[in-house]
């Protein structure tokens, strides 16, 4: 019988994480019979109860493996190292807001039966704010706009990955990884499947502005050199227009001495829109600096602090430069 994993990165989320494990438990069992399944869960570094609880639900449920992270990695680390550690043939990565259908999973597994390598949700229509939405339409424009890879538009992290899939990605030693990106460009055969995502029933959302910037910034770094790119277009063509303008200048003085050196205003004027956008060129140099010098240091990429029900013998070979700790951990009896 094959198996499906299902991983769930989580952060503070001790309202849903047992309503997660129920909605995802009905949905395995009206296929128990063709698949089985095991559900891990990371934490990134909860404050509230959340470790707590999948403790507990590890304990009652073999199926549920836990891995605690010493500190918030980001989603998309976190996500990666859920990838490393999935043992199935198929690996679904699924939000612990709710916000997702599980249902969908269903539909999720017939293409893959069908042959599909992977399946990834379309988000139709939302219950997110406004601002929300805006942002991320115009976000994934602009990363296709820019990127070098078409990446799936609208689509989010509800999907299913092909176990030979997951293999090539799990090659890959990204420092910060753009999953979307990486799967897009890793190829094999896709399909989206269009839904409508649902308001949170519990809990508060972990995005913000910053957030979304920074991702989208991680995104188009990783996948598209055309900034850079345009800052040498750029540059290259304010080269040529100061030379055109030097050679009209010194015409003028040779043939109409009346013509006035620029007044003192307009020069600064000028000097301050030319110093903008070079420092704007150096941010976005700066920015493929980071990134390199992000990865060549090889940092850990998430450092594991307890595992849960996890067979180390099983279980796929962790990323290179990570590290894990396994502290002894205080076992909780009682749950509010």
């Amino acid at each position: 019988m094959k198996t499906i994993s299902v991983i769930s990165a989580v952060l503070n989320e001790e309202s849903n994480v047992l309503e997660v494990h129920r909605q995802i438990k009905d949905v395995f069992e009206r296929i128990a019979g063709k698949y089985d399944y095991e559900h891990i869960f990371l934490d990134n570094g909860s404050t509230d109860h959340t470790v707590d609880i999948l403790r507990e639900m590890a304990a009652r449920d073999k199926r549920v493996k836990v891995l605690v992270h010493s500190k918030n990695f980001g989603p998309m680390a976190s996500t990666m190292n859920g990838y490393r550690h999935a043992s199935g043939d198929a690996v679904i990565c699924y939000e612990a807001n709710l916000k997702d259908p599980p249902e969908l999973i269903l539909t999720f597994i017939e293409y893959w039966e069908q042959g599909y390598d992977v399946i990834y949700g379309i988000r139709d229509k939302t219950k997110d704010p406004a601002w929300l939405l805006f942002m991320r339409k115009f976000f994934y424009r602009l990363v296709n706009a820019l990127a070098n890879e078409e990446l799936p538009k609208d689509a989010g992290d509800f999907r299913l990955v092909d176990r030979k899939v997951v293999q090539e990605l799990i090659k890959l030693e990204d420092y910060k990884p753009y999953i979307r990106g990486l799967i897009a460009s890793i190829g094999f055969k896709q399909k989206g499947v269009v839904y409508q995502r649902r308001a949170r029933p519990a809990g508060k959302s972990k995005s913000s502005i910053g957030h979304l910037i920074d991702f989208a910034i991680n995104a188009i770094i990783s996948y598209s050199i055309l900034p850079i790119r345009l800052c040498t277009y750029w540059g290259l063509g304010l080269a040529v227009l100061s030379f055109l303008s030097a050679i009209v200048y010194v015409i003028l003085k040779l043939t109409v001495w009346e013509a006035q050196i620029p007044a003192l205003a307009g020069v600064i004027v000028i000097l301050l829109l030319f110093s903008g956008i070079q420092l704007f060129f150096i941010g976005v140099i700066g920015e493929y600096v980071g990134a390199i010098h992000a990865q060549v240091r090889k940092k850990p990429f998430v450092v594991i602090q307890e595992k849960i029900n996890f067979d180390d013998r099983a279980a796929r070979e962790p990323l290179r430069s990570s590290q894990e700790m396994n502290p002894q951990m205080p076992f909780v009896k009682d749950l509010r």
